[in-house]
């Protein structure tokens, strides 16, 4: 690989497998893996220009509320428990970590806690057949995006994004996309479905409103960094 920028990408992903396969080895060695639940999950956005790559299919990357920018890869083993092998395309979110971490140890959550997640144990089993979530929600300086089934509506960067407005996020603006027919987000369809638009608005201005005011905002619109 010519492009050190690429080679640095490629030494650090090859040095994360191997570091990936060094604790499922010894997990296996010390007969653990029935008895250990592992996630492997990535960060927010996939690989940018930065490190010489694209996320074609889907739009945008690190640091923005299109597909690019939340999709990320989600495996989970749990040997003896869960089924291996098998492809789920029901979204979920890392947030369902906890939850199902604590059912996997037996603790139950109590609802003072209000955790935002679920336990997947149960879909992941098979045991329950319906989405783990009627909606995902996001919100990141002056981006959104909500998701019902196949449906998102989304605020990217550029849209009413500007410098003045990084501490305030609303849905003014959003685009609706059909995720199952366009997964690079092309076609707006926002004049076509304005009661989709509607119903989404309403669902994410109403989890937004149970928020804390950010503690924190992006420098300048759609600038990469480490916010999720």
């Amino acid at each position: 690989i010519t492009d050190t920028r690429r080679r640095t990408f490629a030494a650090m992903l090859s040095a994360m497998d191997d570091a990936v396969g060094v604790v499922l080895a010894k997990l296996a060695e010390l007969k653990l893996e029935e008895n250990t639940l592992v996630f492997f999950i990535s960060d927010n956005g996939g690989p940018t220009p930065s490190i010489t790559s694209g996320n074609g299919p889907l739009r945008g990357f690190k640091s923005q509320t299109w597909e690019g920018g939340i999709r990320v890869a989600w495996m989970v083993q749990w040997k003896g428990r869960l089924p291996a092998g098998r492809v789920d395309a029901r979204p979920v979110i890392q947030l369902d970590i906890l939850p199902t971490a604590l059912a996997a140890a037996g603790v139950a959550a109590k609802p003072e806690w209000k955790l935002d997640g679920v336990n997947l144990l149960p879909f992941l089993s098979g045991e329950k057949a319906g989405p783990p979530h009627a909606a995902l929600f996001w919100r990141f300086g002056a981006q959104m995006a909500v998701r019902m089934g196949d449906w998102k509506l989304v605020k990217g960067p550029g849209v009413g994004t500007g410098i003045e407005q990084l501490a305030r996020t609303t849905v003014e603006g959003a685009g609706l996309y059909n995720l199952r027919d366009d997964i690079g987000e092309k076609t707006n369809l926002a004049e076509k479905h304005p009661e989709k638009v509607r119903d989404l608005a309403a669902a994410w201005t109403a989890w937004n409103a149970g928020l804390v005011e950010p503690k924190w905002v992006p420098q300048r619109a759609g600038k990469a960094g480490n916010g999720g």
